[in-house]
C-alpha cells in the first residue's frame, strides 16, 4: 500500500500542529507507540495524532517520478517492508516462548544482554537487541519457526529471503545513526566465535570474521571489535558475561579492512615482459585474508554496508550521473566483487550488512531509493526519534516572510528559485557559486548566532569542548568559498576565525579526502587531519576545540561526535534518504540519563536549516540543554582488605550422570503450566478489506471455529512419555560398547516411569487437554526440567548431583570488582570492595547495614559486577540465572549466599529451590559443608537470621 507524503506541504502547515516533544517510548522496550502525520489509508496528511499501543511499521518513503533535481516538490510514498514486518512478529513470539531451539551459549548471551538496571548501568536499547535476535533467530530457530516465510518480489518475481542475494546469503540490519551499529557488530562477533569455540562441528557459526568498513575513519573506530584492544567494546558495554569473556580472546580470528582494499589487483595493462592477468579468486582470498590464515566459512560483516552491491546498466530515460555517483557506484561494485571472490575461494558463511541508510542511489541501475531487498530488520531514524536514542531535528516551519515552505526549509531551492538569469551558468542552468555564496550569508549567520547561544551555554556549564556547526555544500567550490568567508580576519564571529594560536574551522572536499584515505601515502598535514576529525568533542584528543566544519560529503560515514548542534546545507536535497543522511550527522546524543519518572531519556535537539527532512513537526526547544550526567564512584576491591576477600565457584550447571538406578529429587522439580500461551480455539470469517495491522472483518458468512479436536483424536500421550525418556537417556552411539548400551537399556524403564509421574502429577494445563504434551516444543521443556532433577541415587538414598564448573575460569573473587556507577552507594567497612551499590535503597539499605554491624559476619560483599550467579530452570522449562543479593562469611566459616526480598513472588519458589540444590552440589563438590543459601523475606528479621547460621 502506498502512501503519498509531500514534507514541504508538511512544513507549510506544522507549525499550528506542532508537537511538544516527539518522544513517546522508553529505549530500552520494545516501541509500543508512534506519532502518526499521514493516513496510511488514504494518503492524506493528518493532525498528529499519537497512536498508543501499536509499533510504528517498517517501510520507507519512496518517489515513483524519481530524483530529479528540479522537480517542483519532494514527492514520495509511503512503502511498507512487509518482509521485516512478517519477521518481527516472528522473533517477538521466539523472545517472550524464550528463545526456543537456540544453543546454551547463545541462551547465556540473550538472557545477559536483556539485562536491564539495576544489573547494568546502561543497558543495551531494544534496537540493538532486536537486530542481533534477529539475526540468531535466522541461524539458530527451528525450521518450523521460518516455514512461510514472506517471499519477496524482485523485479517483478518472488523470491525467498534466502535468495535475496545470489551470490551468498546476506542479511541487512537498518539502524539509524546514533543507535548503537558497532556495539550490535561486537555482540554479533562474540555470538558467533564463541558459538563456534564451544561447539566446533556446529556449521551455523564461524570463528573467523571478516569486517570491511567503507573507508580508513571508519575501520580506526571499528579496533574496539578487537577483544585484546584495551578499550573493546565487549568491556566497555559488558557484552559478554565472565564466564565466557576469557573464551572470546582465543576464540575468534578477526580482520578489520576498509573497502578500497577490496580492489583486485589486475597488471594486464602495465609495464612489464610478465603479465599474470587478474587476481585469481584463490590469490585474492589469500592476501584479504591473511590474518585469518586458512580459514573457511567466513562470517562478514559490512559497516555501512549500503556501498555494496553490483550496479546494473541504467535505463535508456534515467539521467546521467554525477561524477560523485559514478565514482560511488564502481566502488560498490568492487567491494561486491571482492566478496564474491572470498565467497568462491573460502566460502562466506553469512554476509550482515550494517547500515542507516540501505538504499539505492542513482546511477546504480536500479529505482533510486529502493532498498536492499535482503532486509531482516528496521529500526530507522523516526523510529530513534520517537525512542529519545538521538537528538530531535528542529526544521524551519514558518518565518516573517510568510512564504511557503519558509526560505531556510530547503535553502539551496529557494536561493536557486531567487537568483536572476544572469546570476546563472547558461549552459549548465546552475547558480554560480559566488551568488550562491552572497545569498546563504544570512542564513549562515543566524545559524552562527544560534550557535553561539550554545557555545556561551556550554562554556557556562564548564564543559571542555565546544558545540560543533557543520555546512554541508554542493561541491567543493562552494565550500571552499565559504570557508575562507568564515575564516577571514573581518568576519564578524571571530569564534570561527583561525589565528596562529587557534584552528577551529576546518575544510573537507573530496579531494583532500581521497588523499587521506591513500593512508601511508598521505602526507602528515592530512594525516593530522583525519586524526582530528576521528576525535571531534572528544577531551584530550586533536579533535577536541573543532568548532566549525565545511564540507561536501565527507561526513556520510565515521562519524560519531555528540557535540553538533547546528547544520546548515547548502545543496540539492532530491529525496528522503539524503536529508536522513546529512541530517544523521548532527543526532548523536550528549547524554543517556533516564528521567526517572517516565523512564523515557531526556530530549535534546538539533537545529537543521537547509535540509527538508520532516516526518514529525515539532515546537521549538527551550534554552535548557540536556542534564549534566550524575558523578559516578569508581567500585574497586581494596588491596588493604584482602583479608575479607570472597571466592566462589562458577557453576554453570551440573553433573547427573546415572549409572544403575535413576531417581528423581521431587522436591525440586518445578511444576510447568501447559498452554498458556497457545490460543485453544481461533474463529474465522471472510475479510472484505485490510486496514493497517489487522483485517477488515466486513466479509459474508458467519464465524467458523478452528481447534486441534482432529489432532488431539490421533495423537498420544504415551508414545510421547516414550519419547522423552528415550531423549534423556540418550540413544546409542556409534562405537559404544555392549556395556554402556546394556546400561541404557536398565536405565530407560526407570526414566519412563519418571516421566510418566511427571506428566500426570507436575503438569498444569490451561484451557488444553492433556494430548497437548505431545508437540515437541513442551516436549522439549520437560526434558530440559527433567534433565536437571533426575540422577544418580546415592548410598544413603538420596539424589547424587554435583556441580558442573566452568571449564575456562577459575573460582570467582571479590578482587576482580572493578566498576563506575552512577547508582547510590553506602562505603564499606567490612567488606573486600570499597562500597555496597544500593538497587532498592530500602532493603538492600538495610540488609548492607545489618551485615556491616553484625558481630557475627566476618566479611561480605555486594553481587555487582561479580558474576555470582546460580542457575535455575522457570516454570516454562527455559534455564536462567538467578543472582544472589550478598555474598558473606560468618564467624564459624559458614559461606552464604543471601538473597533479600522484599515480598514473596511466585518465581521465588523456583529460585530457593535451584539455591538450596547449587548449596549441595557445591558441598558435594568440595567435600565439606562449606555453602549454604538463604533468603531473608524481612531485612528486619535478618540479624536474627544470621545469629541461627551461625551457632
Amino acid at each position: 500500500m502506498s502512501t503519498l507524503f509531500d514534507p514541504i506541504a508538511q512544513a507549510r502547515s506544522a507549525g499550528a500542529a506542532a508537537i511538544e516533544s516527539p518522544i513517546c517510548n522508553r529505549p530500552y522496550e520494545e516501541p509500543s507507540s508512534y506519532w502518526q502525520v499521514v493516513d496510511f489509508e488514504t494518503g492524506e496528511r493528518t493532525e498528529p495524532k499519537l497512536i498508543e499501543g501499536e509499533r510504528r511499521p517498517a517501510g520507507y518513503f519512496y518517489s515513483p517520478k524519481g530524483a530529479k533535481y528540479d522537480s517542483s516538490q519532494l514527492e514520495e510514498e509511503f512503502v511498507p517492508l512487509e518482509c521485516v514486518n512478517e519477521i518481527r512478529g516472528r522473533v517477538n513470539l521466539w523472545r517472550q516462548e524464550g528463545y526456543r531451539g537456540v544453543t546454551p551459549v547463545t541462551r547465556r548471551l540473550l538472557e545477559h544482554w536483556a539485562l536491564g538496571k539495576p544489573e547494568r548501568d546502561r543497558p543495551l536499547f531494544f534496537c540493538q537487541r532486536e537486530a542481533v535476535e534477529t539475526i540468531i533467530w535466522l541461524h539458530e530457530s527451528h525450521a518450523a519457526d521460518r516455514q512461510g516465510l514472506m517471499t519477496l518480489t524482485i523485479d517483478g518475481e518472488s523470491v525467498p529471503l534466502e535468495k535475496a542475494h545470489a551470490e551468498f546469503l546476506r542479511y541487512c540490519c537498518k539502524m539509524a545513526t546514533g543507535t548503537g551499529k558497532t556495539i550490535v557488530m561486537a555482540m554479533l562477533v562474540a555470538w558467533s566465535a564463541l558459538n563456534k569455540a564451544q561447539y566446533p562441528h556446529d556449521t551455523r557459526f564461524s570463528d573467523a570474521v571478516l569486517i570491511v568498513a567503507p573507508g580508513l575513519t571508519v575501520r580506526e573506530r571499528l579496533q574496539v571489535l578487537y577483544p585484546e584492544n584495551p578499550g573493546n567494546y565487549y568491556d566497555k558495554f559488558e557484552l559478554v558475561p565472565g564466564a565466557l569473556r576469557t573464551m572470546l580472546s582465543g576464540a575468534v580470528k578477526l580482520h578489520i579492512i576498509h573497502r578500497q582494499e577490496m580492489a583486485v589487483r589486475d597488471d594486464t595493462n602495465t609495464k612489464g615482459p610478465r603479465k599474470l592477468g587478474p587476481e585469481s579468486d584463490g590469490a585474492f582470498a589469500n592476501r584479504i585474508l591473511s590474518k585469518l590464515r586458512s580459514k573457511r566459512r567466513i562470517l562478514v560483516l559490512n559497516d555501512e554496508g549500503h556501498h555494496c552491491y553490483r550496479p546494473r546498466e541504467k535505463a535508456v530515460d534515467e539521467d546521467a550521473p554525477t561524477r560523485e555517483e559514478k565514482d560511488e557506484n564502481e566502488l560498490a561494485g568492487k567491494w561486491l566483487l571482492g566478496l564474491v571472490k572470498i565467497n568462491r575461494a573460502r566460502e562466506i558463511l553469512t554476509c550482515i550488512d550494517l547500515s542507516a541508510t540501505p538504499f539505492y542511489i542513482h546511477g546504480s541501475g536500479y529505482p533510486v531509493g529502493r532498498p536492499f531487498p535482503w532486509i531482516v530488520s528496521d529500526f530507522g531514524l523516526v523510529d530513534a526519534i520517537e525512542s529519545g536514542l538521538v537528538k530531535i531535528p528542529q526544521i524551519p516551519v514558518d518565518d516573517s516572510l510568510g512564504g511557503s515552505p519558509p526560505a531556510y526549509f530547503h535553502l539551496w531551492r529557494w536561493i536557486n528559485e531567487k537568483l536572476p538569469p544572469e546570476s546563472r551558468e547558461t549552459a549548465r542552468r546552475k547558480a554560480k557559486p559566488e551568488a550562491v555564496v552572497l545569498e546563504a550569508e544570512p542564513a549562515v549567520v543566524t545559524m552562527i548566532g544560534n550557535w553561539l547561544e550554545e557555545f556561551e551555554r556550554w562554556a557556562g556549564e564548564g564543559s571542555k569542548v565546544p558545540p560543533v556547526l557543520i555546512v554541508v555544500t554542493q561541491d567543493t567550490t562552494l565550500s571552499k568559498l565559504l570557508y575562507e568567508r568564515m575564516t577571514r580576519e573581518d568576519f564578524e564571529f571571530k569564534e570561527f576565525v583561525n589565528t596562529e594560536k587557534q584552528q577551529v574551522t576546518y575544510l573537507y572536499d573530496s579531494k583532500e579526502l581521497k588523499e587521506v584515505e591513500e593512508g601511508e601515502k598521505a602526507k602528515k598535514s592530512e594525516l593530522r587531519k583525519r586524526a582530528i576529525m576521528l576525535s571531534v568533542g572528544k577531551e584530550g584528543e586533536p579533535g577536541e576545540q573543532v568548532r566549525c566544519i565545511v564540507s561536501v560529503s565527507m561526513l556520510t560515514e565515521g562519524w560519531d561526535a555528540s557535540n553538533v548542534t547546528q547544520i546548515v546545507g547548502l545543496r540539492a536535497f532530491t529525496s528522503q534518504l539524503l536529508c536522513e543522511q546529512v541530517v544523521g550527522r548532527a543526532l548523536r546524543r550528549r547524554s543517556y540519563e533516564v528521567d526517572p519518572e517516565t523512564g523515557m531519556l531526556q530530549p535534546e535537539y538539533a537545529d537543521v536549516y537547509g535540509v527538508p527532512f520532516q516526518v514529525i513537526p515539532v515546537k521549538a526547544k527551550g534554552k535548557a540543554g540536556p542534564p549534566p550526567p550524575p558523578p559516578s564512584v569508581l567500585i574497586r576491591a581494596i588491596e588493604d582488605r584482602k583479608h575479607f576477600e570472597l571466592t566462589f565457584p562458577r557453576v554453570e550447571g551440573y553433573i547427573t550422570e546415572i549409572r544403575d538406578t535413576a531417581v528423581c529429587a521431587w522436591d525440586k522439580v518445578p511444576s510447568l503450566v501447559i498452554g498458556r500461551d497457545e490460543p485453544a480455539e481461533t474463529y474465522v470469517k471472510g475479510v472484505a478489506g485490510f486496514r493497517v495491522g489487522r483485517p477488515d472483518i466486513g466479509g459474508p458468512g458467519d464465524l467458523e471455529k478452528h481447534d486441534r479436536v482432529p489432532y488431539y483424536l490421533l495423537a498420544r500421550v504415551s508414545s510421547a512419555c516414550f519419547k522423552m525418556a528415550s531423549d534423556i537417556v540418550g540413544i546409542r552411539i556409534p562405537g559404544e560398547s555392549d556395556v554402556e548400551c546394556a546400561r541404557r537399556s536398565k536405565l530407560f524403564p526407570q526414566v519412563l516411569e519418571i516421566v510418566r509421574k511427571y506428566v500426570s502429577e507436575y503438569l498444569v494445563f490451561e484451557n488444553v487437554p492433556q494430548e497437548e504434551v505431545t508437540f515437541e516444543k513442551w516436549q522439549a521443556k520437560i526434558v530440559n526440567v527433567l534433565n536437571g532433577c533426575i540422577a544418580e541415587k546415592g548410598e544413603d538414598g538420596s539424589v547424587v548431583v554435583m556441580p558442573r564448573i566452568e571449564r575456562y575460569r577459575g573460582e570467582g573473587s571479590s578482587g576482580q570488582v572493578f566498576f563506575r556507577t552512577g547508582r547510590p552507594v553506602r562505603e564499606t567497612v567490612k567488606s573486600h570492595v570499597s562500597h555496597v551499590v544500593l538497587d532498592a535503597p530500602v532493603w538492600e539499605g538495610s540488609a548492607a547495614a545489618t551485615l556491616e554491624h553484625s558481630d557475627v559476619v566476618e566479611c561480605y560483599v555486594r553481587n555487582d559486577h561479580l558474576d555470582f550467579t546460580i542457575p535455575y530452570v522457570d516454570s516454562f522449562g527455559n534455564p536462567h540465572m538467578h543472582r544472589p543479593d550478598f555474598i558473606l562469611r560468618l564467624t564459624n566459616g559458614l559461606l552464604v549466599a543471601l538473597e533479600v526480598k522484599g515480598q514473596v513472588r511466585e518465581l521465588d519458589e523456583l529460585k530457593v529451590r535451584a539455591g538450596l540444590k547449587w548449596a549441595d552440589a557445591v558441598n558435594r563438590f568440595y567435600g565439606e559443608q562449606r555453602w549454604v543459601y538463604h533468603v531473608c523475606f524481612s531485612p528486619s528479621h535478618l540479624p536474627e537470621h544470621l545469629r541461627r547460621m551461625a551457632l
